[in-house]
């Protein structure tokens, strides 16, 4: 059943009812004003101190701000569709590196591709197989070996885990 339309008189009262709802920005009636603090409220007798007043610098806000999207960048997750698992299929070798590449690049900001030995386990993660893990352990314990090392421990930031990733790949799965 159909409601019927307000008589002018209920029009009227729902007028003023709506008149009476407080806009944002605007005082309501017959209410105190907001009032701000200014100074410490007394104590027991004792003078209050007026307080300085508060300075937001904006452009170091929006820095701040900047920072903070920074940080989620190289802590948050990965973006873009990581590279398809690797096999062993020698036709894919060049199509998964350049994969990888381009989902690296896309995610340059991110902690794990900033940093080459994060990247190269990063990287072993998407070789699987019976015929690629052999391979896949024999480079990561590689790796954790020349990190671990007593006598010469090589740092994870280090370029030379990701070149020594590349060129080890190739060797191994590509015709030559």
């Amino acid at each position: 059943m159909a409601q019927a339309s307000p008589a002018p008189g209920d029009l009227e009262a729902i007028i003023q009812g709506m008149a009476a709802i407080p806009v944002q920005n605007q005082p309501m009636d017959e209410e105190e004003p907001l009032e701000y603090l200014t100074s410490a409220p007394p104590v027991m007798g004792i003078t209050p101190i007026p307080l300085p007043p508060i300075q937001i610098n904006m452009a170091e806000a929006q820095k701040m701000t900047d920072e903070d999207e920074e940080t989620r960048a190289a802590k948050g997750s990965l973006k873009g569709s990581p590279p398809t698992k690797f096999d062993g299929d020698r036709k894919m070798v060049k199509k998964f590196l350049n994969d990888f590449k381009t989902y690296k690049f896309l995610n340059q900001k991110n902690e794990t591709m900033r940093i080459p030995a994060n990247c190269v386990a990063l990287a072993l993660t998407f070789i699987k197989g019976e015929h690629v893990q052999d391979w896949a352990h024999e480079v990561m314990k590689n790796m954790e070996d020349q990190l671990e090392s007593t006598l010469n421990p090589m740092l994870e930031t280090n370029e030379y885990h990701w070149d020594y990733f590349e060129d080890a790949f190739r060797d191994a799965f590509t015709n030559t």
